[in-house]
């Protein structure tokens, strides 16, 4: 079995690099682990991967390589997910470590901005935005505190302001109807920042009529997420803002 390396590999210092770099990394690691340098290519209309299964890393360019893409997410694999070997070439993001579930996961980095997945078909994920960290775990049921993690996506760290609610600092999927600036992660949140948020609502002036309690916003289409996903999940979406 592989052994972590006594490495200073950083799958975050990936991000940005092109593809014959990318390639060059996960060569790089595979000698390094004594495994397999096969390298795997898929290519999509908006973006490509660059897969390494027996060091655990995958890596995903948009646009698409060919078109001089760069790396925007590095996911890195738990044993027996797709074929992947777990990924031992180097430390996991903010001190995470295999051995732990989903209830460890949330103890130690707290309540995450975002959750996806759940129900039938879809694995559970978490997402902190700030941290540029998304952990994607194996099974699918929210009540299960010991689900262990899948894989873990690696992307560029979000502002602690930049898209997220302004009063609770989740994910944002809509504003303010009126002044189309100040953004909220639901209409509850909305209705409770109101009474602070109208005193410098330039939408308000402009509307004095609109009386306090009534619903301003606009949530014709919820946005779909931009959530990174691995290949095997990469589909053609229509991204439509919410908040238009």
């Amino acid at each position: 079995a592989m052994t972590p390396l006594d490495s200073h590999f950083a799958a975050a210092d990936l991000l940005g690099a092109d593809e014959a770099s990318g390639r060059a990394v996960l060569v790089e690691l595979a000698g390094a682990l004594e495994a397999s340098a096969d390298i795997e290519s898929k290519a999509f209309s908006d973006c490509s991967y660059l897969s390494c299964k027996a060091v655990g890393v995958q890596l995903r360019f948009k646009p698409p390589a060919a078109q001089g893409g760069r790396v925007d997410v590095v996911f890195l694999y738990n044993e027996d997910v797709d074929g992947f070997s777990q990924f031992r070439a180097g430390q996991l993001p903010e001190g995470l470590e295999w051995s732990q579930k989903s209830k460890d996961v949330i103890f130690m980095l707290g309540e995450p901005s975002d959750k996806y997945g759940g129900g039938r078909f879809a694995p559970i994920g978490i997402s902190y935005e700030t941290l540029g960290v998304d952990i994607q775990f194996k099974e699918k049921s929210w009540e299960d505190e010991q689900n262990p993690m899948a894989f873990v996506s690696i992307f560029r760290a979000l502002e602690p302001s930049h898209g997220l609610c302004q009063l609770c600092g989740k994910l944002a999927s809509f504003r303010c109807g009126l002044c189309k600036h100040q953004r909220y992660c639901s209409s509850k949140c909305q209705k409770e920042d109101w009474s602070k948020h109208q005193k410098e609502c330039t939408g308000f002036e402009k509307a004095p009529a609109i009386k306090e309690g009534v619903e301003l916003m606009l949530p014709r289409c919820q946005q779909v997420s931009s959530r990174p996903q691995p290949s095997r999940h990469e589909k053609e979406e229509l991204a439509l803002d919410s908040m238009d």
